[in-house]
């Protein structure tokens, strides 16, 4: 397993109580209820945010520098219970995921560097629904030989 690929798997079994979290290669089609909460690690999302995006790649200094977006998906918008249920569970996984990244920072050693998060809350678009989640775009420096 190549260290992009290895980096991925480390993030995907990055232990959020209560959370489902999909390997890559089990990144579902689209998502029910039954199946949430749930953490998605994304090809592409378009706009702002990166999806899978490596960047710079170092030859010499045997380095990759990538971007990765780690979708939260929380409750549906439509038909949920609403933003005022979703929000308290939503700000409680974020907490939750947080904290088994901080316990982590390189995944288990798969990152040359501790990773760097972004954050961004609100309404995320997975398999053409809204659900009320957070968007974790990731950089990471890793380590190619």
């Amino acid at each position: 397993m190549g260290p992009f690929l290895n980096a991925l798997a480390k993030l995907a079994a990055v232990p959020v109580g209560g959370v489902t979290s999909y390997p890559i290669e089990a990144t579902p089609d689209a998502l029910t209820a039954a199946q949430l909460p749930a953490l998605v690690i994304v090809p592409e999302l378009g706009g702002a945010s990166p999806g899978l995006e490596p960047n710079i790649f170092a030859a010499g200094e045997g380095m990759l520098l990538a971007r990765v977006a780690h979708l939260l998906i929380v409750a549906p918008v439509a038909g949920g219970l609403g933003a005022r249920s979703a929000f308290p569970a939503l700000a409680a996984a974020i907490d939750d995921y947080l904290t088994a990244l901080a316990s982590d920072p390189l995944l288990d050693g798969a990152l040359r560097a501790a990773l760097h998060v972004e954050l961004r809350a609100g309404i995320v678009r997975y398999a053409g629904m809204d659900f009320h989640g957070a968007t974790f775009t990731h950089t990471w420096r890793l380590h190619v030989d």
